[in-house]
């Protein structure tokens, strides 16, 4: 049982090191020969050990991976044309791209940008609404009325450092991040890292208001230093630094998403910048998945840069 177990951390390990890679180099061509190759497995190998660990297979994760964020872009960089995001998302042509697309979200890239992606939302959410089980149902009925959102958000432009994490990938926008959390300060607790001397960060890669809850995908990371290293299935990473645009926000479990959403969806577009390939991160003063009253306080960043 502790091999079996051995074993399939060290699968997964060596998954988050090409998923990693991908979502760093969305943009370009992405071989699976290169993959297998940074999986230190065959290319046979490497693709039924990614399906199995992933759920679906490397190419259609980087194909879904790349749709979703070229939906993104054409809601929150309006000045971008649409080749331009179908290159930055790594399509070779706007046929394609535009094919890919509507087999995606049912409609081309061009209608969801000029409001078909609104009405799509608006359909989604009102799904969302009626089944009891989402956690983030309140939410998704709020919001589904943009006429009644609110702009008023104090947000600062900041240039941050690379941060070097400890971290665990997780499924779902719920409350089951919690077990993911409680793992990651096992692991840190059996490195001699307290939680006083690092920092907590949750890695937003989907975008709630276009992807159901259950499939939106989040990082759980800490802070460690160069002295530590992967192991008993908690990889290790680098967030990238660069320019952010950074909210401070408090609230309890279900209202951080709200914060995502004004910032993404009303600040950026009237703003003087875009977002670019790295996902949004939040840097926990006080971690809502942790506290017993259920509350946050954190500081939200999105990547971005200057417009054109």
């Amino acid at each position: 049982m502790a091999r079996r177990r051995v074993t399939r951390q060290s699968h997964q390990e060596r998954i988050n090191d090409v998923l990693y890679h991908i979502h760093a180099h969305l943009g370009e061509r992405l071989d699976i020969e290169r993959l297998a190759e940074l999986s230190c497995y065959s290319s046979y190998h490497f693709q039924r050990t990614f399906k199995a660990h992933c759920g679906e297979s490397v190419h259609d994760y980087i194909r879904r991976a790349r749709l979703e964020w070229a939906a993104n872009l054409l809601i929150f960089n309006p000045d971008s044309t649409v080749m331009a995001i179908a290159n930055e998302c790594g399509f070779q042509s706007n046929a394609s791209f535009s094919h890919a697309f509507r087999q995606r979200f049912g409609v081309s890239p061009s209608a969801w940008r000029d409001g078909g992606y609104q009405q799509q939302v608006r359909d989604l959410k009102g799904d969302w609404v009626s089944a009891e089980q989402n956690p983030n149902r309140h939410y998704h009925q709020r919001t589904s009325d943009e006429s009644e959102a609110t702009t008023d958000l104090e947000v600062a432009i900041q240039r941050r450092e690379p941060l070097r994490v400890a971290y665990i990938r997780h499924t779902g926008y719920d409350q089951s991040i919690e077990t993911t959390w409680l793992k990651l300060i096992d692991w840190a607790d059996t490195r001699g890292l307290a939680l006083s001397d690092v920092r907590m960060v949750g890695l937003y890669h989907s975008n709630p208001d276009i992807i159901p809850y259950e499939e939106c995908r989040y990082v759980a990371c800490l802070s460690v230093p160069d002295e530590i290293y992967r192991g008993a299935g908690v990889d290790v990473m680098e967030i990238p630094g660069g320019l952010f645009a950074a909210a401070r926000g408090q609230g309890r479990y279900g209202d951080l998403i709200y914060l995502m959403h004004r910032l993404y969806h009303h600040w950026l577009p009237d703003s003087d910048y875009e977002t670019i390939n790295i996902p949004a991160h939040a840097q926990y003063y006080k971690n809502h998945f942790l506290e017993p009253d259920g509350e946050f306080d954190v500081e939200l960043r999105i990547p971005v840069r200057f417009k054109c």
